[in-house]
């Protein structure tokens, strides 16, 4: 590898993408050791030379001896065309670098609800700025994964309890969701609503994807599947209780939402049954 010298990294040291990548980079001699630095502790001299507000949403690849800057997929591309410079055609082609961009700023401006960190004291705060379109964007696409993989996964617990299966009826009960919560945190904490709903979406996220193991077993017992729905659904609440907590929201929300969750079951039991 030619390993890139005299350079900072400036990533989130509460991001586990961030420190993946920059981690693979050096570990691959892309970058010299020592190379990554966390934007809440990095130096003065470094900080005063680059754009602090821009590196919150765009990690910042400093040349220490030219003082050169580059953000966001800027950096990523211009570490991995240093070594494999035959892919910087494509990479800097219009149609690949557009969607690459979108890509890294959907992921980016939605870091901290999708991995959310404690804030330590006397630190730097590195948190994106909200951008609505990414975030709705999130929203909706969580909504719809969730709601696809839910219809699949209880259909034999739906057979079971002699319910009909409908994929409306899941896409209904998330959005349901979705505006049941926006109420309850619209009156507690409203300039927090749009982070705990990206939150919020999160841990249906992580429950989707522990459901997908079940889902490609195909188990044919309703018995093992419903098991292993509430063991999910009791994971999601203990995580719902630490974003929470992480978002100073206190019980509230967690109640709500577990509230909720206990009356779709009712309504569903009494009208489609």
């Amino acid at each position: 590898m030619r390993t890139l010298n005299n350079h900072k990294l400036i990533i989130d040291r509460d991001c586990p993408m961030c420190q993946f990548y920059g981690s693979a980079f050096e570990k691959t001699g892309m970058l010299e050791k020592g190379s990554c630095s966390p934007y809440q502790t990095i130096d003065s001299s470094i900080s005063h030379q680059i754009d602090m507000t821009k590196a919150r949403n765009e990690i910042a690849f400093y040349n220490t001896q030219t003082q050169e800057v580059h953000y966001g997929l800027d950096s990523l591309v211009y570490i991995i065309t240093h070594n494999f410079p035959f892919l910087k055609p494509f990479l800097k082609s219009l149609p690949v670098y557009f969607l690459l961009r979108k890509l890294y700023n959907f992921i980016s401006f939605n870091r901290k609800i999708m991995a959310p960190s404690f804030q330590k004291p006397n630190e730097r705060i590195c948190t994106p700025d909200l951008n609505l379109t990414y975030r709705f964007l999130y929203l909706l696409l969580v909504g719809l994964l969730s709601s696809t993989v839910l219809f699949h996964f209880t259909k034999p617990i739906n057979e079971l309890m002699g319910w009909n299966n409908h994929l409306g009826r899941e896409l209904m009960v998330c959005l349901g969701q979705i505006y049941w919560q926006s109420v309850v945190l619209y009156k507690l904490s409203k300039e927090k609503l749009l982070d705990y709903l990206g939150n919020m979406m999160t841990v249906s996220l992580i429950g989707t994807l522990l459901l997908l193991p079940m889902l490609w077993i195909n188990s044919s017992s309703p018995f093992s599947t419903l098991a292993y729905f509430g063991l999910v659904v009791g994971v999601m609440f203990f995580e719902h209780i630490r974003r929470c907590k992480i978002l100073k929201l206190g019980w509230l929300p967690s109640i709500s939402w577990l509230i909720y969750r206990l009356a779709v079951l009712a309504i569903i039991e009494f009208r489609f049954h």
